[in-house]
């Protein structure tokens, strides 16, 4: 999928953006909370596929998300090459 110009504009700003606090501020302005939330999800569940050990039913339970969205991330990351997926860091415990 091609990125459109607004997404590649909001991409650009986030890269501007010099700190974690001021990069949160700038989502809470620009995401509702239910978003952010969201994508909080799908990071966890990246991360979790990436560097976890647990099978698909344990990451969708502890992160209380379903196992459809775990499916639907396990099926990204197939396309995905190995250093794309080093942008995801391991979950902080």
């Amino acid at each position: 999928m091609k990125n459109t110009p607004a997404w590649n504009n909001f991409i650009e700003n986030c890269n501007t953006i010099g700190s974690p606090t001021d990069l949160a501020k700038f989502f809470e302005l620009t995401l509702t909370p239910a978003e952010r939330e969201k994508i909080a999800a799908r990071y966890m569940i990246l991360a979790e596929l990436i560097h976890g050990k647990k099978p698909q039913r344990e990451i969708a339970a502890s992160l209380n998300v379903s196992i459809f969205n775990v499916t639907r991330g396990a099926n990204q990351l197939k396309s995905a090459s190995a250093t794309d997926k080093k942008l995801i860091k391991a979950p902080k415990e």
